[in-house]
């Protein structure tokens, strides 16, 4: 889902004292032009990522009760529904609601923590041969690492897990390394086959039924990142959840992210035949082209009546612009668009910081495509891969590889195919998702998820009414719109002199209580035309200036989503400079989501994916749950904070 950055930060050195209005004092210090922005962004940002802190590592498949129940004959038959029922054509559209009722929960697991520091201070000393640092050198920078490494330390510090018959990048043909995995999961102290777990042996150890665990060449990972408080997107039937999302991606290009979560386990001996027939096709490509990075089929799907712009045989250049975490001339997914821009096209990437959620994400992120920008619960989605494999995960997948050769046993299809995300896609930014061999066809698709995650609609483009009231019952409605700053000769402008220069809350130093009363000793204007029965400091705006408040970057809605993070949310903006505590009638959450019963991505869960309500959330005063009456998200912040 696509996320936005919004409204930068007051950058201006604030006064903390409140003078006259007739003061002529200099500000401390005038704020410098800054340069312009590299062309392919809407802000200037230098991203430096840091191997510091925990991650988290899983070993096994997990057995996930509840998609084996949502996916059962049970389930089909389920009566006790609390929520409407739809047809799907395989299975009625029950969901994690009725698991709970019939008693089916995903039971917490402990997981190993590794801390990054002991991680890298042990390989740089080489202790396996592979590689001081990272075994791949070749494309992270001292100090970084990936997946595969991160097996590496396992097998070093761990007396359970061994790596064997390690074949190099390059030798393997497919440029990532290969190799056989032993787990003593029944805890033996030995590596055997009695550590495979059967079907019919059953899984008394907690290893993973159907799980190859002596000297198997079909270990690979999972993949979860830290989404902080975010709860909709959880969910084992979508791929996010305890499992995390698969990949067909390699497991030594893929960068170690702290705070983020792996799961190695033993996949089906058909998902590796799939794997290596994606990374196989890959590589003839790069041969045929001679070493070179040509994406057979690029294009942007615009929404109609905009006709899809498509390029045929785009060659990749590397554009470097993650050099804290690759190597120089290293190819990621975001130097397809950027290759895509350099021919011509529209592009424009902005950048995702922390988000209120909690999630780290520091990640540049496409936000324009030939014309049209993003507004969070609308905007741009990408898709990398081979056509053939666009449909391998989905909830009914059949997993009809036949003409590649490869039959899937049914079981194996459920247990590793049918989810909503993997392979082709998976919540992987572009920036990070390394692309040294090319995919058949890179695609951008505008798409609309306010429905799906049952969040009003906001986006700052038109006057909108507002009911503010807690019940929502009519008797509170304002209108919300965006004003248009005063021209500098008309009216009063607050100018570089003003002592106050920089504070976005007017009512810090003009209120009731203060002196200059100012407007005649009368009180300040509100906006009772809209409906408001307080001061709005963007109001005062449309007749005295934003008063230096520094352009935007062009986003639309939703500026909470990344400015309700500690480091940043803005300050002196009144109430949106805080967070408050809802529990009960107050998180509202709940009665936008069911509204859309059969929309399973749309119901909160927890880590585990079973349902649970929001009952109470820390956020900021503009957000999902509430919006603040003197700054209104995003009205304010666009009125004040202009179009670049």
């Amino acid at each position: 889902m696509m996320k936005k950055l919004l409204l930068s930060t007051l950058v201006l050195g604030l006064l903390s004292g409140c003078g006259s209005d007739d003061t002529q004092d200099q500000p401390d210090e005038l704020v410098s032009p800054q340069p312009d922005k590299p062309k392919y962004l809407t802000v200037d940002v230098k991203p430096e990522a840091k191997f510091v802190g925990t991650f988290k590592v899983n070993l096994g498949r997990y057995p996930d009760p509840v998609k084996a129940w949502l996916q059962s004959d049970e389930a089909y038959h389920q009566g006790n529904h609390t929520h409407d029922k739809m047809e799907t054509g395989q299975y009625y559209a029950v969901d994690e609601r009725d698991a709970l009722l019939a008693g089916i929960v995903n039971e917490p697991e402990a997981a190993i923590i590794v801390d990054a520091a002991e991680m890298h201070q042990l390989l740089m000393t080489n202790p396996d041969g592979l590689g001081v640092g990272s075994a791949r050198s070749d494309i992270f920078v001292s100090g970084h690492y990936s997946v595969f490494d991160a097996l590496r330390y396992l097998a070093l510090t761990r007396n359970d897990i061994k790596l064997d018959n390690i074949i190099g990048y390059n030798d393997s043909g497919r440029d990532t390394y290969e190799f056989t995995l032993s787990w003593d999961c029944n805890g033996d102290g030995e590596f055997s086959d009695t550590d495979n777990i059967s079907k019919e042996s059953g899984d008394i150890y907690g290893c993973g039924v159907n799980s190859s665990n002596y000297e198997s060449p079909d270990w690979h990972f999972r993949f979860t990142f830290e989404n902080g408080e975010m709860a909709k997107a959880n969910g084992t039937l979508n791929g996010v959840g305890p499992q995390g999302e698969a990949s067909y991606e390699r497991m030594d290009q893929f960068w170690l992210k702290p705070g983020m979560k792996i799961r190695f386990q033993s996949f089906s001996p058909e998902m590796t035949q799939r794997r290596h027939w994606v990374q196989d096709r890959e590589m003839s490509r790069l041969t045929q082209n001679s070493g070179k990075v040509i994406v057979p089929t690029f294009s942007v799907n615009t929404p109609p009546p905009m006709t899809p712009t498509v390029i045929k045989d785009l060659e990749v250049t590397a554009h470097n612009m993650r050099p804290d975490i690759f190597q120089p001339g290293v190819i990621t997914g975001m130097d397809i668009f950027l290759s895509a821009a350099d021919a011509g096209l529209d592009i424009k990437f902005n950048y995702w910081p922390s988000l209120s959620t909690g999630a780290e994400v520091g990640s540049f992120a496409l936000f324009r495509a030939q014309g049209i920008s993003s507004e969070v619960g609308r905007g741009w989605s990408t898709m990398y891969g081979e056509h053939a494999t666009q449909s391998d995960f989905s909830r009914h997948s059949v997993c009809d590889f036949s003409s590649q050769g490869i039959v899937v046993d049914p079981e194996h299809c459920r247990r590793d195919w049918q989810s909503r995300f993997g392979g082709n896609v998976v919540h992987l930014m572009s920036d990070r998702w390394v692309m040294n061999q090319p995919p058949e066809f890179v695609m951008a698709g505008f798409k609309d998820h306010y429905e799906t995650w049952g969040m009003p609609e906001y986006s700052g483009k038109d006057r909108v009414e507002r009911d503010f009231s807690l019940e929502e019952d009519g008797s509170d409605v304002m209108t919300l719109q965006v004003y248009e700053l005063p021209e500098d000769a008309q009216g009063p402008v607050l100018q570089p002199t003003h002592f106050g220069w920089g504070i976005a809350d007017c009512t810090e130093c003009h209120n009731e209580t203060k002196q200059p009363l100012g407007h005649g000793g009368y009180s300040w204007p509100v906006n009772s035309s809209d409906g408001f029965d307080e001061v709005q400091p963007y109001y005062c705006a449309t007749c005295h200036g934003n008063n230096g408040a520094p352009k935007a970057h062009g986003e639309t809605a939703r500026c909470f989503w990344c400015h309700d993070s500690e480091e940043n949310r803005p300050a002196h903006h009144g109430d949106a400079s805080t967070q408050r505590f809802y529990q009960g009638d107050e998180v509202k959450s709940n009665s936008h989501i069911y509204n859309y019963p059969n929309e399973i991505a749309a119901l909160p869960r927890d880590k585990m994916g079973n349902f649970r309500e929001y009952d109470n959330i820390w956020s900021s005063v503009n957000s999902d749950w509430d919006m603040s009456k003197p700054f209104p998200d995003p009205y304010s912040c666009m009125t004040c904070h202009q179009k670049p």
